[in-house]
C-alpha cells in the first residue's frame, strides 16, 4: 500500500499535469491545483513551496516517465536497423497515454517562462527523455553505416520536429493512429518527399 503522503503528491501532480495542459502556466494557480488534487491549500504548500516548485516537479515527473520508456526501447531493439529502430521508438513514444504526451508540448510552450537553472534543467530532462534516445538511435545508424555520417544530435532534433508537429491535433486528424503517424515519419525521412518518376 503506498504511503498517504506519496498518494497526496501523485494526486497533486495529476491535477497540476491537468491544468497545465489545459491553460496557460499564468493563468493557473496553487488554489486551483490544491482543489483539483482535493487537498488543502496547507497540504500542498507541505510539498510544494511555489507553483514553479510544483511545475518543475511535474515535469521531472512525466518526463521521467517518457524518458525511461525511451530510453527501454533504444536498449531493447539494438542489433536490428536503424530505419526499424527508430520505427520502434517512435511507435513506442505514440503510444504513451495521451495525458503524458502533453507534457512533451508545455516543454516548448513554456521553457522561455523559467530563467537560469530551472530553465536549464526543464530543457535538460527534455533532451534527456526525447532527443537524446533518437540521436543514439541515428549515431549507431550512422556508425554502420546505414545512414549518411552527419551530426547526429542535429538530426535528432529535426526528426524531433516532426514528431512534435505529428502529434498535434492537426498532425493526428491527417496522419491517424500511432502506427500510420510512425511509418509516415520514418518514411519521410528515409525517402525524402520527392516524387519517384
Amino acid at each position: 500500500m503506498q504511503d498517504r503522503s506519496v498518494v497526496t503528491i501523485n494526486n497533486i501532480l495529476e491535477a497540476a499535469r491537468t491544468l497545465f495542459t489545459e491553460k496557460q502556466y499564468a493563468d493557473v494557480t496553487l488554489k486551483e491545483i490544491a482543489a483539483a488534487a482535493e487537498v488543502t491549500k496547507g497540504a500542498l504548500y507541505h510539498h510544494f513551496a511555489t507553483k514553479e516548485d510544483l511545475y518543475m516537479s511535474m515535469m521531472r515527473h512525466y518526463l521521467d516517465e517518457i524518458k525511461e520508456s525511451t530510453q527501454g526501447n533504444v536498449e531493447s531493439t539494438r542489433g536490428r536497423c536503424c530505419r526499424t529502430r527508430l520505427y520502434l521508438s517512435l511507435l513506442n513514444f505514440l503510444q504513451l497515454p495521451d495525458h503524458t504526451l502533453k507534457v512533451v508540448s508545455l516543454v516548448r510552450r513554456d521553457n522561455n517562462i523559467f530563467k537560469g537553472p530551472a530553465r536549464a534543467e526543464l530543457i535538460r530532462a527534455y533532451q534527456a527523455a526525447v532527443p537524446e534516445p533518437v540521436e543514439t538511435i541515428l549515431a549507431d545508424g550512422m556508425a554502420d553505416g546505414e545512414i549518411i555520417t552527419g551530426d547526429a544530435r542535429l538530426l535528432s532534433w529535426q526528426y524531433i520536429a516532426m514528431v512534435e508537429v505529428s502529434i498535434h491535433p492537426y498532425g493526428r486528424k491527417i496522419l491517424g493512429d500511432p502506427e500510420a503517424m510512425a511509418d509516415f515519419v520514418v518514411k519521410t525521412i528515409f525517402n525524402g518527399i520527392e516524387a519517384k518518376a
